[in-house]
């Protein structure tokens, strides 16, 4: 009877962290409401220029970059004895004020908005580091069957991406005609309401109380990390050795290298967005249209992948993806060059190749995310899964980075864009290098955590979970 009880124990928490987990995914989708909003903002109300946009926006990708740190204090420092659930309540009060005092000061200095973008970007990279320590726990319940890379895991992944893009969807549809209709406040008031998510989640999440223990002899013994090995240790560890041996270890290493080679590809973002606005007239009724069908684009993307694509192997699809990238950016050159304007529209090519290239880098998201959540060992989950998470922003700010330099070099301003065909073609040359890196690497790598086996605690698991859907 006790066995039973523990069971069903034990059930009820894995059911409500996922649902606490599927809740902080869909915030992280929807809370980009705010996003043509805050360009909107700082381009129409501030008046920055097409290089200071790009500089703004490398500068709010700074609070991705502290994910570490973020997994760090989860880790190492637990919140009234819990690692997870008073850090949500914390970043729902950091968003929540912070939009309300950007509302009622847009009259401000420019440096006020600032700080005020940079606390809800702190507030929303935190409650996702935690949304991923929530995930990374999840799947080393369920960890890797005897299918090649662990089905459970990957449809525990695929189900937070598609999540994440239904999120994306309802303010892809709304934002533009919120935008037109009632100007920026109105979306940033709604920017600041839906954080009540992160407090639901915090509210939701079923999380033991970490208990203080004495220290021993054993705390100093070393663990090595290898997807070979199943990392659980006792919570009594010495996490400090067991963070030097993280970094040590050459598969992670070797993982978080290439999110950042893979991350690294510019994309053309700030010059691009000018041009639509003001060369090709978009609005942001049709800014958001082209955000809706990209959503659309990934949901579809996803659902291949967690059906058919998944078992693939890493290589092929990294080849796919940026063989399929490299005649994309093609067709955005020819939209710059004027030469489909004959055969089809401005929008219509634009949500297009918008629509694909999100697609196809989602694809490509999918399966490093997959070995992220393979290589996190469950007491470092946090800290684990935030360093391969900063690797990519830290690609993503290198790739903003070559997008600034090659702006300014080639002196694209607001409305100079002759030379924007040629940070297009140069930007898509760029692209095929990590595609070389990926191929390079040895399949070993891949091959070895393809073969880490089901432990017994999570053949438990399972079967406890069938027998109760049963």
């Amino acid at each position: 009877m006790e066995q039973r009880i523990d069971e069903e124990d034990k059930i009820k928490k894995l059911i409500r962290n996922k649902i606490s987990f599927l809740l902080i995914s869909f915030y992280s989708g929807i809370c980009v409401i705010s996003d043509i909003g805050v360009k909107y903002y700082f381009k129409d109300k501030k008046k920055v220029d097409t290089a200071t946009l790009s500089k703004l926006l490398l500068l709010f990708k700074i609070p991705y970059l502290l994910k570490p740190l973020y997994g760090l204090l989860l880790d190492f420092f637990p919140l009234c004895g819990y690692k997870k659930k008073y850090y949500l309540f914390l970043c729902f009060f950091m968003n929540i004020i912070s939009w309300y005092i950007f509302i009622i000061s847009n009259n401000e200095s420019l440096f006020f908005s600032i700080i005020c973008q940079l606390f809800i970007n702190i507030s929303l990279s935190f409650t996702t580091v935690i949304g991923s320590a929530i995930q990374v726990e999840i799947s080393k319940m369920y960890d890797n069957s005897n299918n090649s890379i662990g089905q459970r895991t990957s449809e525990l992944m695929s189900t937070h991406f598609i999540v994440k893009s239904i999120g994306t969807l309802i303010p892809s549809y709304l934002k533009g005609f919120l935008i037109e209709k009632y100007k920026n406040n109105i979306i940033f008031y709604i920017s600041g309401l839906i954080s009540f998510f992160i407090f639901t989640s915090a509210l939701i999440l079923d999380e033991d109380k970490i208990k203080k223990h004495k220290k021993t002899k054993n705390h100093q013994k070393k663990i090595k990390f290898s997807p070979l090995i199943e990392e659980e240790a006792n919570s009594n560890e010495n996490k400090t050795t067991q963070i030097i041996n993280l970094i040590k270890d050459k598969n992670i290493i070797i993982l978080l290298t290439l999110i950042f080679v893979l991350e690294s590809s510019p994309s053309c973002v700030s010059p691009m967005f000018y041009y639509e606005t003001n060369i090709l007239g978009l609005n942001p009724k049709d800014l958001s249209l082209i955000d809706f069908y990209c959503q659309i684009s990934i949901i579809i993307v996803i659902i291949i992948y967690k059906n058919l694509c998944w078992k693939l192997n890493f290589k092929c699809i990294t080849f796919f993806v940026r063989i399929s990238m490299f005649i994309i950016f093609y067709l955005i050159y020819m939209l710059i060059m004027k030469i489909t304007q004959e055969y089809i529209s401005d929008l219509s090519l634009v949500t297009f190749t918008t629509s694909l290239h999100e697609g196809l880098h989602s694809l490509g998201q999918l399966p490093y995310s997959l070995l992220a959540i393979q290589l996190s060992p469950l007491t470092l989950e946090a800290t684990t899964y935030s360093l391969c998470v900063f690797s990519c922003y830290l690609g993503n700010i290198f790739a903003d980075y070559i997008d600034y330099f090659l702006t300014i070099y080639f002196n694209v301003t607001h409305y100079n864009f002759d030379n924007l065909g040629i940070i297009v073609l140069i930007e898509n040359i760029l692209n095929l290098i990590p595609l070389l890196y990926t191929l390079a690497l040895p399949n070993k790598f891949f091959s070895e955590i393809r073969t880490k086996s089901l432990n017994p605690s999570t053949k438990e698991l399972i079967e406890i979970e069938r027998k109760n859907q049963n």
